[in-house]
């Protein structure tokens, strides 16, 4: 079985960097020949609730991944902190949920090895702001705020901000060997060393780092920056570049 995945791409607009480098993704040979196709969260930098509208914005995206999900792959899109509540948005263009979405952690027993796929937020346990953060964009009320009460236009303006603010805040406070330190010590709190392999995102911070003898965790980091995405070919880790 092969294995590629990416996460924060944080694509904006139709036809910036991050949507060009969304689309080498998946038109790579090596995606093209892999069986499981992960998009790890983040992969859009603001898509909330089940507007059409997106569909229409990034129609040339979903098709993509759509040509993918009809050669037989199995696709799983993670929700992120900024892609989320979609999916009334995904049952439109996938009815028979052709591509999964999964707002949580996926175990998966491939080959004889236990796999676990996330946004990888849930590794930030020591930034109990955030957690506050998601707690309150994933209750039940903002949910049913998203799916039912948003309009579009207010929901782009309020995102865009939201996003905007969250960068700024992120750069001022960013050390990557802090935040890699901090990842490894969440994942391997979250985890316990029960799955032999951990992919996530949401540092935006690249790694790979074994736990034990039996357990290693793979971060891509920020798409933008890294240039390359994950590939695991009969359990072996690799990071192709995207050019």
């Amino acid at each position: 079985m092969k294995i590629s995945a990416i996460s924060d791409v944080h694509v904006k607009v139709p036809n910036d960097e991050a949507d060009k480098l969304l689309q080498k993704f998946l038109n790579n040979e090596k995606v093209q020949s892999s069986d499981f196709i992960i998009l790890l969260g983040d992969i859009f930098d603001l898509m909330c609730g089940p507007h059409k509208a997106y569909l229409e914005k990034f129609e040339h995206l979903f098709d993509l991944i759509d040509k993918l999900a009809k050669k037989g792959k199995q696709i799983y899109f993670f929700e992120g902190n900024h892609d989320i509540h979609l999916k009334k948005l995904f049952l439109m263009r996938w009815p028979l949920e052709e591509v999964k979405l999964l707002p949580i952690p996926k175990i998966e027993l491939i080959d004889g090895k236990i796999y676990y796929f996330s946004h990888g937020d849930e590794h930030e346990i020591d930034n109990i702001e955030y957690q506050k953060y998601k707690s309150l964009i994933t209750s039940k009320p903002l949910t049913i705020v998203a799916n039912y009460l948003m309009p579009y236009q207010v929901l782009n303006f309020l995102g865009e901000r939201a996003s905007k603010m969250s960068r700024k805040r992120g750069a001022k406070e960013y050390n990557e060997e802090l935040v890699r330190t901090r990842f490894r010590n969440g994942v391997e709190s979250v985890t316990e060393g029960k799955y032999q392999f951990i992919l996530g995102g949401h540092s935006h911070v690249k790694d790979i780092h074994q736990f034990g003898q039996d357990s290693v965790y793979i971060n891509n980091g920020y798409a933008l920056k890294s240039q390359t995405f994950i590939h695991i070919d009969n359990h072996t880790v690799t990071f192709p570049v995207l050019s």
